[in-house]
């Protein structure tokens, strides 16, 4: 096959405890990042610490994460799977929480309202 097909794909998901997010995308990139670093046996903790102060960076303290960067680490796998090129990623915070912006489904209970009762005396 010449030539590719260009496609994209859009995930649309809800934050719902953004610290537990952050320790994700911590894991992640720890996860990456070891295979180029190097243990020190006279210094045990330089490598954890070099790898938090960098992620800290990049997304932001634990309390106060960049949930978009936070998003591009879990999302985006770095490497391209087999057959694919991955040519960019991004994410955004949309500004409007999600039950503003998706209300809450009430059904009807079968309850009478001002309006009903109107109606039914005329």
């Amino acid at each position: 096959m010449t030539g590719g097909i260009e496609a994209s794909v859009t995930l649309h998901v809800e934050i719902f405890d953004p610290k537990a997010m952050w320790d994700h995308a911590f894991g992640v990139y720890s996860g990456a990042q070891l295979g180029y670093k190097l243990h020190d046996p006279d210094d045990p903790t330089r490598l954890g610490n070099e790898l938090h102060d960098e992620f800290v960076a990049m997304c932001g303290k634990r309390d106060d994460p960049d949930i978009a960067e936070c998003l591009r680490m879990i999302f985006d796998p770095g490497e391209s799977p087999p057959g694919v090129q991955i040519e960019d990623s991004s994410a955004e915070v949309v500004s409007l929480p999600s039950n503003d912006q998706y209300p809450l489904f009430i059904p009807d209970r079968g309850e009478r309202t001002t309006d009903d009762m109107r109606c039914a005396r005329d």
